[in-house]
């Protein structure tokens, strides 16, 4: 095709050189009007000078994003938690920007923290910021069309009751094959409750089969330990970011949004040590302690420890942070030949 292209090409260049000198034809609509208006006056018939060609057709545009609500409850679970009778407050599975029926595509799963007592999930920041975060990137050309899952549930006294990611996967894929796509792999993460806090959340990560796993701002305590070193069992990539929270680690520290916390309390028990940071960092300063970049020493397992400010404002600061470098370093890199 590029031979024929170039061909043609060269064959105008001639045309339009030839045109210049006696006996040429003309090379352009006005020249050629021009000649056949001579020629019809001379009486012969002029030969019909095509239209330049229309421009190419620009290609279609991708499927828009679809946001499609689901109600669906863990098995085990009582019905309270999950009872979301306005699709407003359901689970939402997202069909990014470009994913099209028929094609095969990354899902990310993302766990939102402990929301208060009452809240309604609509009001939830997590899932919208979440959201925002993979639009913006599959738009700027960092990650490709993605499908995006967002379950929720109700806080009333216990993270992620009875959560199973296994049996959210399979209710994932019965609605993935209702609009004719089909998962490439899957990746999760968490946020702040979603792990170590109790509950189930991302403390049985590995039962969703994931190509990788983050940890952002979550509890620190026991169940992040079992959590992790079962990952890194199975030798699955698994990205740690904290910046403020403190939750769950023993002794119990006076706030728990703590910006001066050092790390490396509750980094050693996870098995990770300092390393030199890597080239590739977050999208914000990390803090100036010995721990702020980590890892075990097969590199499974990576930590930093991101500074957003103090307080709650930066335990949520940090969401979109650690988003971006998850699906950056971890997701984007894996859809890449």
């Amino acid at each position: 095709m590029r031979s024929a292209l170039l061909g043609a090409a060269w064959l105008g260049w001639v045309a339009a050189c030839s045109g210049d000198g006696a006996g040429g034809q003309p090379t352009t609509p006005a020249a050629a009007a021009t000649a056949a208006s001579a020629a019809s006056a001379a009486g012969t018939v002029a030969v019909p000078v095509p239209p330049p060609s229309a421009a190419t057709a620009p290609p279609p545009a991708p499927s828009p994003v679809r946001r499609i609500p689901f109600a669906w409850k863990p098995p085990k679970a009582d019905d309270a938690p999950y009872a979301m009778a306005d699709e407003e407050d359901q689970h939402h599975l997202v069909l990014g920007a470009g994913v099209e029926r028929g094609g095969a595509y990354p899902v990310v799963v993302g766990l939102h923290g402990q929301p208060r007592r009452g809240e309604a999930p609509r009001t939830y920041a997590f899932p919208r910021t979440v959201e925002a975060v993979v639009g913006e990137m599959v738009e700027r050309g960092e990650l490709g069309p993605t499908v995006l899952v967002l379950p929720v549930f109700r806080y009333l006294g216990v993270d992620w009751p009875a959560f199973d990611l296994a049996e959210l996967r399979t209710k994932v894929e019965a609605l993935l094959a209702e609009h004719g796509v089909r998962a490439t792999s899957y990746f999760v993460f968490g946020h702040s409750g979603a792990a170590g806090c109790g509950g189930d959340g991302l403390n049985r990560a590995e039962r969703l089969g994931p190509a990788a796993v983050g940890f952002f701002d979550t509890c620190v305590g026991p169940g992040l330990v079992q959590a992790i070193g079962r990952l890194r069992k199975l030798a699955i990539p698994t990205l740690v970011l904290h910046s403020v929270e403190t939750a769950g680690f023993v002794p119990r520290q006076k706030r728990e949004y703590l910006a001066s916390f050092d790390f490396g309390q509750a980094y050693r028990p996870l098995g990770l040590a300092p390393v030199t940071c890597p080239a590739r960092l977050p999208d914000a300063p990390l803090r100036d302690q010995p721990y702020r970049c980590a890892a075990d020493a097969a590199g499974v397992v990576r930590a930093f420890v991101v500074d957003t400010g103090d307080g709650e404002a930066a335990h949520e600061a940090l969401v979109p942070v650690a988003v971006r470098y998850f699906l950056r370093e971890l997701v984007a890199t894996a859809a890449r030949p």
